[in-house]
């Protein structure tokens, strides 16, 4: 009883102490007590109460601080402590887009607190996991919720029971039933109001904003998430900042279309707001939010007509939400905890799977190839029936091959995803293949007639297109990973060099190739090769069928910017198709007419975009093309 009452008063006095600081100076005013800590259960609670105040300031400073609460709490089996630090835990790898860890921690805390029976916190901890479950599993987020709801009235800490209100407000909020959002909300008011709970009040009134914004009145949450942003700024909680800059540029955007003469205004506003959001997220590590400001971004330049900025931040936010949305598959391990035991082993490997998508495409690859190769082989030999079979079947499967791919291109992390794992995985079945045809030809070819000829014929030439088809996704996948490093580079000699290899290719025919001397550029080495091999090949290729073929490569200075240009005398096409252009696998001549792949145009685009720069086409049927393009800093 003496260790109770004397733990209950050191309470008091480190609330009193410290109940009128918040953000950097309770943080540094926490610290500062540490060296002064004689024990370690003391030391737990300090730095578990750094590592959770820290979360909206500085999340990655704030892990060592929980870790080391943790690594201490365990060493002297302090159970409290240890509830206390995955609880802290739980938050700081939510923010940083790390929620498998943030899972685990939050489960770990809520078995301790069941165990110690400690309302307070384990209430707090039931309304984080039914946050972290809402995009996962509707069904455990209702029961969390339920679970929490239960234990609001045991909640005796007045400052955890406010808090726990509004966050299970907010959690209604998130699954837009407002309602029971706004009954909830309103009693974390007044119970902040009733006991001079400042920083509460500031954020239920900032909750109330987020609220009002998803019921269309944007007026006044506008006004209510602006109060917010500038007292979040005053006490340096970063977090916040960058998402009410972030939802404050959203509400600007929603507002300027219907905001007659004062659109313009209201366009720069969400830019400053967007971009505001995307330097804290990004100094954060906060990934959620900076898909978020990215892609808000990429709205607010659509807006105002400037694609090439909107398609940039697109890209980003594309990067950005891949890696959320891996951590996500993953932590859709963490949902099997209510399942029994089978269910878990079983369940863990499925998800595993989805975890890893390139394995799985490289699993149904060779499957698919295996199964082309026995058909084939089978058919040929037994009958010309099962060979006409085998021939519609391949077709078939390249039709949906196709179709796939184009609803692949829809998400570019998908493409990327699968570009990289056909480039790396299927290059052997596709060898395979090959070699086993070759092996038809040589040895049973006797045996076939005209007909099945024909068909190891077209076999043979669809696997020759998918290995070049591997090898152009290869190069795309791997420009879109790859880091620009800028040095002068010599497009002159460049061209030049790529032309004369080019003579090589297409013997027989005369071409003129004038290039300007000493285009001197700052690009990648390596991505300006593969760009300008690509622009160059096209336009020998596009010109062989004329009769004085003729290329000219060379620069002109456009409003202080400098463009380098390809000119030929080819085919040409209809501008009414450039929308295709630069599109993967869109082609606007057939195979009969010019053999390729469609990638080699995406991939000159990704490798100018990367480069800060811009590409366009001009041309005219039968009279040729100019493809021109500049790169940032030149």
């Amino acid at each position: 009883m003496r260790n109770l009452i004397l733990t209950l008063l050191a309470l008091v006095i480190f609330q009193l102490t410290h109940a009128q600081k918040v953000g950097r100076p309770l943080i540094d005013s926490l610290i500062a007590e540490l060296p002064g800590m004689k024990e370690d259960t003391d030391k737990v609670k300090i730095l578990t109460t750094v590592c959770y105040e820290l979360r909206n300031i500085n999340p990655r400073e704030a892990l060592n601080p929980g870790l080391d609460a943790l690594q201490l709490a365990e060493k002297i089996n302090f159970q409290y402590g240890q509830g206390l630090a995955h609880y802290s835990l739980t938050f700081i790898y939510h923010i940083l887009s790390r929620l498998p860890e943030s899972i685990d921690h939050a489960l770990k805390a809520e078995a301790i607190f069941e165990s110690l029976k400690e309302n307070n916190h384990l209430c707090a901890t039931y309304l984080m996991l039914a946050y972290l479950y809402k995009d996962l599993d509707k069904g455990i987020t209702a029961e969390y919720m339920r679970k929490a709801t239960a234990l609001l009235p045991y909640n005796r800490d007045i400052l955890w029971k406010a808090r726990n209100y509004g966050t299970l407000g907010n959690n209604y909020r998130n699954l837009d039933q407002f309602d029971s959002a706004g009954k909830y909300m309103q009693i974390h008011l007044q119970m902040s109001k009733e006991n001079h709970l400042g920083g509460e009040i500031m954020i239920v009134n900032n909750r109330f904003g987020y609220m009002y914004m998803a019921q269309s009145r944007v007026d006044t949450a506008y006004a209510l998430i602006r109060t917010g942003l500038e007292y979040f700024q005053a006490i340096g909680s970063t977090r916040m900042v960058a998402e009410n800059s972030t939802t404050l540029g959203r509400i600007r955007l929603r507002q300027s279309q219907d905001a007659g003469s004062l659109r313009n205004q209201y366009l720069r506003e969400a830019e400053v707001f967007a971009l505001e959001g995307l330097k804290v997220s990004c100094e954060l590590g906060y990934l959620i939010q900076s898909y978020t400001a990215n892609r808000l971004l990429s709205d607010i330049y659509k807006a105002k007509g400037r694609n090439d900025m909107a398609l940039g931040y697109l890209n980003a936010a594309f990067i950005d939400y891949d890696s959320v949305y891996g951590a996500q598959i993953v932590s859709k391990a963490s949902v099997l905890s209510w399942k029994n035991e089978e269910e878990l082993k079983e369940k863990q490997v499925e998800l595993l799977k989805l975890h890893n998508r390139q394995q799985m495409v490289i699993i149904f690859g060779a499957i698919f190839g295996i199964i082309i190769l026995v058909i084939a082989v089978f058919v040929i030999i037994n009958s010309r029936r099962r060979q006409r079979k085998a021939y519609l079947l391949v077709q078939e499967q390249k039709e949906e091959i196709t179709r796939v791919l184009g609803e692949l291109e829809s998400t570019n992390q998908e493409l990327e995803a699968f570009s990289y794992s056909v480039s790396h995985d299927l290059r052997a079945p596709v060898r395979r293949i090959e070699s086993l045809c070759m092996f038809l030809r040589d040895d049973y070819e006797i045996l076939l007639d005209v007909t099945g000829k024909d068909l190891l014929k077209h076999i043979t030439e669809s696997t020759g297109l998918m290995n070049r088809l591997i090898e152009d996704l290869l190069t795309l996948s791997r420009i879109t990973r790859q880091t620009v490093t800028r040095a002068p580079c010599h497009l002159s000699d460049m061209a030049a060099k790529i032309c004369e290899d080019l003579k090589l290719t297409y013997p027989g025919k005369t071409y003129t190739c004038r290039i300007e001397e000493n285009i001197i550029v700052q690009a990648d080495f390596r991505l300006l090769h593969i760009a300008l091999q690509n622009l160059i090949d096209n336009a020998w290729k596009y010109s062989s069928k004329v009769e004085n073929p003729e290329i000219i490569i060379g620069s002109e200075l456009t409003e202080n910017r400098k463009f380098i240009f390809i000119r030929d005398n080819g085919v040409g096409f209809d501008m009414g198709q450039a929308g295709k252009l630069f599109t993967p696998f869109q082609r606007l001549h057939t195979d009969e007419h010019f053999k390729g792949s469609g990638i080699g145009l995406a991939t000159v685009k990704r490798i100018i975009v990367k480069h800060g720069g811009t590409i366009s086409a001009q041309s005219e049927p039968g009279k040729g093309t100019i493809f021109s393009f500049t790169l940032t800093g030149n």
